[in-house]
């Protein structure tokens, strides 16, 4: 018995299939009610829309699961993308913890040198003032205006 087949393609190069159909042969046993009840089951045309159809669905399946591939792929990326900004974040968190004992221990040491520099800083001061003032004479004499003339600071040639 040999068979008919017919090969038909939807959309190029993307579903090829084909439907295989066995040709009726007529014998003299076979009652003619049969042949015609057999042929009415199953006609060609129906066939070949259900073929058709069944690989229009085919090719639609391999499309969504192509996206969903493409979808999960990108997802995928996206939780690896989102891990590295975890981490890194992670990661600075940590550094700017690091800064900030840094800075701590920094205003540590200021303070502790302002407090050991403060005596010496009024000491100095102290000089400066007593150095940049001008020489006075006793309290007795300051407060009788005698020694006033010592008062005014003799210039020096440097001065002049």
């Amino acid at each position: 018995m040999s068979t008919e087949t017919t090969y038909h393609s939807l959309e190029e190069g993307m579903v090829e299939y084909c439907t295989t159909e066995t040709p009726v042969t007529v014998t003299a046993e076979a009652p003619l009610e049969m042949l015609a009840a057999q042929a009415e089951c199953k006609p060609q045309e129906l066939k070949s829309r259900i073929t058709l159809n069944s690989a229009k669905l085919l090719q639609e399946h391999r499309v969504t699961n192509l996206h969903v591939r493409e979808i999960a792929q990108h997802l995928e990326n996206q939780s690896d993308l989102l891990q590295m900004i975890r981490r890194s974040q992670e990661a600075q968190a940590c550094a700017q913890e690091r800064q900030a004992q840094a800075l701590e221990g920094t205003q540590a040491a200021l303070l502790a040198l302002i407090q050991m520099f403060r005596p010496a800083l009024k000491d100095l001061r102290k000089f400066l003032q007593n150095a940049n003032s001008p020489h006075t004479a006793p309290p007795a004499a300051a407060e009788t205006g005698e020694g006033a003339e010592k008062n005014v600071r003799p210039q020096t040639e440097d001065a002049q």
